[in-house]
């Protein structure tokens, strides 16, 4: 399996010297998203480049090896994707991960509540801290599916993973909500309805849009809000989740 691979980062774990992995395979195709590639190729087998000299991408055994090489200096393991709870190579990481005493932190989309249960539930594979990406509202997901009624499925399923998440023990797994700031995506009206949902208690990373490298190239001519409407949307959020902010 090919995977994407960032050996040292000090922003994909908060507070970690980490490693990032990227898993191919996604059940989504979010028009904005800056790993199209990895998206949408096959979970299996992950992308294939074009130019068999381009070294983008890495094998899970090279992974594997860099980690234990790494073992000293680095404090953590960031799984991201893609969507990793659709991968098959999720379990041996974390195995990995935890034999050399490192942290995990799995970044997901949200929308699979059951494979995310059965990872809290597993001791060997429940990490230390979630990302879960709150893209927009559940009821329009449909606009970041293939199909209308996938994606209305996930919007409800991303319910279902927020309720999972306001019952866990913040003391035994940290949560991290995350909202990019997509005009006509994500406006007022829609962080009023996302912090509804979200515990009051929240941590609500709330991130820029940068166009330039998105899977619809429409969305690479989308101008980003401005820092006075940004500023002012950050403010709207922080008045109802206290713990949101600009990251």
């Amino acid at each position: 399996m090919n995977v994407g691979l960032l050996k040292t980062s000090l922003v994909n774990f908060p507070g970690r010297v980490a490693t990032a992995v990227f898993l191919p395979g996604c059940n989504l195709r979010c028009p904005f998203c800056h790993n199209g590639e990895l998206a949408s190729a096959s979970i299996v087998s992950g992308p294939h480049p074009a130019d068999p000299e381009d070294s983008s991408y890495v094998t899970i055994d090279e992974v594997l090896a860099h980690l234990e090489k790494r073992k000293t200096v680095l404090g953590g393991l960031a799984i991201s994707g893609g969507e990793p709870l659709l991968s098959p190579a999720l379990s041996q990481l974390i195995a990995k991960a935890r034999n050399l005493s490192l942290l995990v932190k799995i970044d997901t989309n949200g929308t699979l509540p059951d494979r995310l249960l059965a990872i809290l539930d597993d001791p060997n594979l429940r990490p230390d801290m979630l990302a879960v990406d709150v893209k927009t509202t559940p009821d329009r997901y449909a606009e970041l599916a293939m199909e209308s009624e996938a994606g209305l499925r996930a919007g409800i399923e991303l319910r279902r993973t927020i309720d999972i998440l306001s019952r866990e023990n913040p003391s035994t797994l940290r949560v991290e909500y995350r909202t990019v700031l997509v005009p006509g995506l994500v406006g007022e009206s829609e962080l009023r309805e996302i912090a509804s949902m979200l515990p009051h208690n929240a941590d609500w990373q709330l991130a820029t849009f940068v166009p330039g490298t998105c899977l619809d190239p429409s969305y690479n001519s989308i101008e980003p809000y401005g820092p006075v409407e940004t500023k002012r949307l950050v403010a709207v959020a922080a008045s109802l989740i206290p713990k949101a902010k600009l990251r």
